[in-house]
């Protein structure tokens, strides 16, 4: 395949025409000085404070919503601030709508590559399987109508991925997804990777980003307070070391405390977190073995595997101090 510009989606200092109203009557930009690079090949998962910020982020990448300062360039094409027209390389998915209710779900996805060269009994074939191996095998004979909105996004994901757009923009991130429909868009995004093709996704699942995403961006108040990989975001702000569940260990809070100095404790219910505050700390093996030489024999102790949610949940708080 041939490659295209590394430079996929590159934003500079971009900022929108809408604004809030915040206290006292002020307002301020819904986006305001945003900075972002995207790269070919890359899977991208846009996260937020506000449904509405991150979802007109990518009504601008679309060239959907206009801008009012700054620059946005798609594939080494300019955009006009004030066109709104969704371009050529672009397949933008803003909602569920998209679908043929007359058809089933394979029919549909027969006549969405309709351009395809392959033989149709050989593309039908490939549309089934593929179906079935992303999990979705149950859906393929589904009339349209019967499914729900999130059902339908992703089948319309698969279609996008088959299509010649070099760019999908994956805008729903008011929609709330199962870990099914999680794991269909994850195997759908190494798919569109493979084809050297961009995958951009806003949503408000920590999970989708962690398993779909290669990158990512979060926003907070209008700004940008983390882009880059996936696996950054969780090493450098998911500071949880290990998790402890145990009906009694509030109980043993105190002596825990004195058992691991440096750490800070977080009880959850039955669940105690032990939290890394410092660059030099003992490793979660460590941790673990100073807990169980005690003699404090918890129902369930885990390394933490490091997670989106987390790593997002502290930086957010870390923005709010």
């Amino acid at each position: 395949m041939e490659h295209g510009p590394e430079n996929i989606v590159l934003m500079e200092n971009i900022s929108s025409v809408e604004h809030f109203l915040v206290n006292g009557g002020k307002s301020r930009r819904v986006l305001d000085d945003i900075n972002l690079v995207i790269n070919r090949a890359e899977e991208w998962g846009i996260k937020g404070t506000s449904v509405f910020e991150i979802k007109l982020l990518l009504e601008i990448i679309a060239n959907i919503r206009p801008y009012d300062k700054g620059k946005c360039v798609l594939i080494e094409r300019g955009m006009m601030r004030h066109k709104r027209v969704i371009l050529k390389h672009v397949f933008y998915i803003g909602s569920s709508d998209m679908l043929y209710n007359n058809m089933n779900v394979l029919e549909y996805l027969m006549f969405a590559t309709g351009k395809s060269k392959i033989n149709k009994v050989l593309l039908q074939e490939q549309i089934f399987e593929y179906l079935i191996e992303i999990g979705l095998g149950h859906l393929s004979l589904t009339p349209n109508h019967m499914l729900n909105r999130e059902e339908k996004a992703v089948i319309t994901l698969i279609a996008a991925a088959y299509s010649d757009s070099q760019i999908i923009v994956f805008n729903l991130p008011e929609y709330e997804w199962d870990e099914v429909l999680i794991k269909a868009v994850a195997e759908i995004a190494k798919f569109i990777r493979k084809q050297e093709k961009t995958l951009i996704l806003s949503t408000q699942n920590s999970l989708m980003i962690e398993k779909a995403c290669s990158h990512t961006a979060i926003i907070k108040d209008g700004k940008l307070i983390y882009t880059g990989s996936v696996e950054k975001l969780r090493m450098t702000y998911d500071k949880i070391e290990v998790i402890i569940r145990d009906k009694t260990a509030k109980s043993l809070l105190e002596k825990l405390n004195r058992l691991l100095p440096g750490y800070n404790l977080v009880m959850k219910e039955d669940s105690l977190f032990i939290r890394n505050e410092g660059p030099e700390l003992n490793e979660p093996g460590e941790i673990h073995k100073k807990i169980i030489e005690s003699g404090f024999i918890p129902d369930s102790i885990e390394i933490n595997p490091k997670t989106v949610e987390n790593a997002y949940e502290e930086l957010i708080l870390k923005h709010d101090l």
